[in-house]
């Protein structure tokens, strides 16, 4: 049995934008932040604010639910 190994790369980056309340002198609130990631082998990119979005645009990319057969 021979196998082929393949080569599938991402690129995250996590961005954080601080808010803060100009109205009030309360504390600033926490970060809101979003994500985005890229196939580097297509350069294709996704808007992600969910760890869902993310996770379903690698998997256009691979079978993460593959069986490994004999």
């Amino acid at each position: 049995m021979s196998s082929e190994t393949q080569l599938i790369s991402f690129v995250v980056r996590f961005v954080t934008d601080a808010v803060s309340s100009a109205a009030t002198d309360e504390a600033a609130r926490p970060s809101e932040w979003h994500g985005v990631i890229r196939h580097v082998q297509s350069d294709a990119e996704c808007h992600f604010t969910r760890w869902e979005e993310a996770g379903a645009f690698v998997a256009r990319y691979l079978n993460l639910d593959r069986e490994e057969k004999p």
